[in-house]
Formats: C-alpha cells, structure tokens, sequence
C-alpha cells in the first residue's frame, strides 16, 4: 500500500496560556498542500522502518505511531514501513504528524481492523498535536493542545498564489513554545469573523501566527524576509512554529518574480504550491 502524507500550513494561530499538562492552548486554521512525504507499507512480521540515513528507528516518530497501533488494537502483526521524506524537517509544515496520521490510516487498512475516525483519533491525540489534524480531509479548525479538530468547508477558494520558501532551518517545536510569552486565545466573536473571511478566500485578512516574535528572535534572518516579502507588495506568514514561511501573491507571474529574488539574495529555496483537500 502506498500513502502520500501532505504538508500543511498554518493561515491563523492564535496561542495562548500554558495549561497543567505543559502544552498551550491554541486556536488555529490549518490547510494542507501539495508538497508530500510518501509512504509504503507492507505486511511483515516485525515492525521496520525504512528511510533516510538520519532516520534512527527507535526514535522515529513513524515507528511510534505503528508500536501505537499495535498497542491499542492488541495485535502482534507487524508492519515495514518505507519512507520518502520530502517535507521539510522542523520547518513549521507538519511532515512528522502527518506521516503519523498516514501510518494510522494505512494499517486500519492494511491490518483490516476498521477502527473510525473517533478512534483513530484517541491514538493520534497520544502521539502529537497536528496528527489528528491529518485524519481528515480538506482544512481544519484546530483547538485544545490541537487534538479537537473541526472540519471546515469554503464558499469560495483564495485567488492568491502560494510560494512556500524554505531557509532549511530546524526548528523544534518545543524550544519555541517554551519562549513563547503567554498569550491570551481571541473571544468567540472574533473568532467568528476569522472564519467567515476563511469561508470567502479572503486569506490576506486573516494571517495571524502568534509565534512569530519568538522565533524572530533567535533567528532575525526571518524576520529580515518577511519584511523584505512585505515590501514588495506581498502577504507573508511563518507557518506554525517552524523557519517555513509562505506569502501570499496576486499573480504568478509575480511569485516567479519574487522566488528568484529570495533565491538570489538569500539562498533559500521556494516552491509554488496549492492547498488540496
């Protein structure tokens, strides 16, 4: 069985207090793109994951996910797993949760153990806060820790190119959020805007990415093309709490504009890209 596991941005974090369990409480709207790991998986006696050099099995989220499912369903049937990684490691795009949720959904097929999405998701709230996220098709609102997922439909789809740039920073999750000074999450109100501009593809009115200063920073390199992206008529935004940033462009012929540009002047590389249900 072969599974493409999909990159996803954040369009709108709101983060705020710390709870009791350490994680903060977060409002978010979450869209996935066209940029993907992929997956094979297979019958095996074992579990095996297969992958690239600095993939350590033991330590690998994707062998988690699997020694989960095995645990939660009671079986001793096994998995090899062999993983394509081509999302970005630590830049804010999900890669780790969604190869997570793509394990789960893979052997509640390939084991034939027809579990639902409710409890598909018990699993995937114990193994990371996006991963449940990408049980479902098409973008999510996101709350709790990110675990209560919400699907959201749109009347109309932004008319804005995406370009994704990639400085090939890592940044981990948790060293962000540890920085991170408390906020407070937006009233219901407000929220009820947010949604309704989503709902009309008015994207540019809704970016919002509370991480943003504490990543900046430790690394004001960001900070730096994020202004530049502003300057030149774009609408930019760190996704989540990684270094990836995307912007929003009126043309494509601008964003291949742009993209030389950043290529050029900082080294880092770009993509077009599109959301995907």
């Amino acid at each position: 069985m072969e599974i493409k596991a999909p990159a996803k941005i954040n369009l709108f974090l709101n983060v705020g207090q710390t709870r009791e369990d350490t994680f903060h409480d977060i409002i978010s709207i979450l869209v996935k793109i066209n940029l993907y790991d992929k997956l094979r998986v297979e019958e095996s006696d074992d579990i095996i994951v297969e992958g690239p050099e600095w993939l350590k099995q033991e330590e690998n989220i994707v062998y988690k996910a699997a020694q989960m499912m095995q645990k939660a369903v009671k079986t001793d049937r096994g998995c090899r797993i062999i993983l394509e990684k081509n999302i970005p490691s630590g830049g804010g795009l999900g890669g780790g949760s969604s190869d997570c949720a793509a394990v789960i959904k893979a052997l509640n097929k390939l084991w034939g153990l027809d579990l639902d999405i409710g409890e598909m998701e018990k699993i995937g709230a114990r193994l990371g806060s996006d991963v449940n996220f990408f049980l479902y098709s098409g973008a999510c609102l996101v709350r709790g820790r990110g675990e209560i997922v919400e699907p959201l439909e749109a009347e109309e789809t932004s008319s804005s190119t995406l370009l994704l740039i990639d400085p090939c920073v890592k940044i981990a999750t948790k060293n962000v959020y540890s920085r991170y000074q408390a906020g407070r999450l937006v009233p219901e109100d407000i929220l009820a805007k947010v949604l309704r501009n989503y709902r009309r593809g008015r994207w540019g009115e809704i970016l919002r990415n509370d991480l943003e200063t504490t990543v900046f920073k430790e690394y004001p390199v960001l900070k730096d093309l994020k202004n530049r992206l502003i300057n030149w008529g774009t609408k930019p935004l760190l996704s989540g709490s990684g270094s990836c940033m995307f912007t929003l462009i009126d043309e494509e012929k601008t964003a291949k504009s742009v993209s030389s540009v950043i290529e050029e002047n900082f080294g880092f590389g770009t993509w077009t890209v599109q959301t995907v249900k």
